[in-house]
């Protein structure tokens, strides 16, 4: 068992180190591959059982030519690392794979020796394949690749790939969520991610670049990091000298909206209000209808949220405003009536949308105590269970929500005495009355 473990180390060994002993001695390497017939011979050997995806026969003339004309052609080392890829991808044995991921490695390293000028983008190729083979060994096996990718990053800056953007991003994920990364560095690499991104889709915009960037802001917002505090800590201090700036103002208000329940933070007001103050918007004042929400001020909560209606220019951020100013309308102006107005207003922008439609069955509710009598407050059940099954109808994604309602607030409904004593058959028209004024059917409950 002990000699052929060793047998397998010799072997690896080999693989890796078999090519110098050919015509790799200390200084002899062609200095001029163009008229070395051991370069030329074994460059076009090579490529021809490289083009015919023949690895195997490719290998060795390759060798040949990496050791002894390194400095001949830059395709050589991307189709070595296609080369040794394709050995890995075969291997089973983890002890021969590591020994080839150790080879890849050193290909990118010799190309940046003899052609440097592609420094950047080849550690971000390195990096790439550094973490998709080494990844699973740990955190230290992470933080190599994470610094790589980095240096690439800054060499390349906006030429970043966004293939290396987002696998920078997801390691420094990584190491922030095992404590291994400072809070405040994972933002800043996003931040300057983000903006090599956001230059990119400005130039050129592609479907690649926008999925990239869209995997970025997912990842960076499932990592926790944007909390208020962090949030504050980094940027709070730069408030000042800053608070003129569109962008700044702009970035900070996703950010704290991102990390959510920010409202009550002094940073999150003051960016709210200049960035309202220089720039009104429908989601400046959404926002601060948001933020004199959570300070119990619902007269200017309401104001703010209008505003955002008039401003906004989709309508669904129309929608949500008013669906909000909706809830606001119930829940804390204690006006049934406008909540389910609002609501209406929320669904004939986006019909689909079933959570207006459970709103407004609240609001029917909640405002009943307006109807009368005993048997007319509870007729308000039957309209709101309309709207109940409407919004189950329209969004099948609260159809359990919905279902939950309707079991419960059909217990709530007239009784069948109730319909014989007042000459109500069941199956009749019946139209609620006061300021609800629908038209429903009446039914007894079960």
């Amino acid at each position: 068992m002990k000699t052929k473990g060793l047998k397998t180390i010799f072997a690896v060994l080999g693989i890796l180190f078999i090519s110098f002993q050919l015509y790799s001695q200390e200084g002899e390497t062609s200095s001029d591959w163009k008229t070395d017939d051991t370069c030329l011979k074994n460059l076009s050997l090579y490529y021809e059982f490289y083009k015919h995806k023949n690895y195997e026969d490719a290998i060795g003339p390759w060798r040949i030519v990496f050791n002894y004309c390194p400095d001949s052609k830059e395709s050589l080392y991307a189709y070595g690392v296609n080369i040794y890829k394709y050995f890995t991808g075969k291997e089973k044995d983890p002890v021969r794979i590591s020994a080839y991921v150790d080879t890849i490695m050193m290909i990118y390293d010799q190309r940046i020796v003899y052609f440097p000028k592609n420094k950047g983008d080849v550690l971000g190729r390195k990096g790439i394949d550094f973490l998709r083979y080494r990844r699973l060994e740990g955190s230290e096996a992470i933080k190599e690749g994470y610094k790589i990718l980095s240096e690439s990053v800054e060499i390349e800056g906006l030429k970043s790939s966004e293939v290396v953007l987002t696998t920078q991003i997801s390691a420094a994920i990584s190491l922030f969520i095992n404590n291994e990364l400072d809070g405040e560095l994972l933002i800043n690499d996003y931040i300057a991610a983000s903006n090599i991104i956001d230059s990119q889709i400005a130039k050129r915009p592609s479907s690649r670049t926008k999925k990239a960037k869209d995997a970025i802001d997912k990842n960076i917002k499932d990592s926790k990091v944007m909390t208020c505090e962090s949030i504050t800590k980094i940027f709070g201090p730069e408030f000042e000298a800053k608070k003129d700036d569109i962008k700044y103002l702009k970035l900070m208000s996703g950010f704290m909206n991102d990390a959510g329940n920010c409202e009550l933070d002094i940073f999150y007001s003051q960016v709210s209000e200049q960035l309202y103050k220089i720039e009104p918007s429908a989601e400046a004042a959404y926002n601060l209808g948001r933020l004199f929400l959570r300070k119990e001020e619902y007269k200017k909560s309401k104001s703010y949220y209008l505003e955002a209606i008039e401003l906004a220019a989709s309508n669904e951020d129309k929608a949500n405003y008013y669906y909000n100013l909706a809830g606001l309308s119930q829940t804390y102006l204690k006006s049934p009536a406008d909540a389910a107005r609002y609501a209406f207003e929320a669904v004939l922008l986006k019909p689909s949308w079933g959570d207006p439609y459970i709103l407004i069955g609240k609001s029917y509710i909640n405002g009943n105590s307006s109807l009368g009598d005993e048997f007319e407050r509870r007729t308000a059940y039957w309209v709101a269970v309309d709207m109940f099954k409407k919004a189950k109808a329209v969004d099948p994604g609260i159809s359990s929500k919905a279902s939950g309602l309707i079991t419960e607030f059909e217990a709530y409904f007239p009784t069948k005495e109730d319909l014989f004593f007042r000459s109500i058959a069941e199956g009749d028209k019946y139209t609620v009355g006061g300021w609800i004024n629908k038209t429903t059917f009446a039914r007894p409950k079960n």
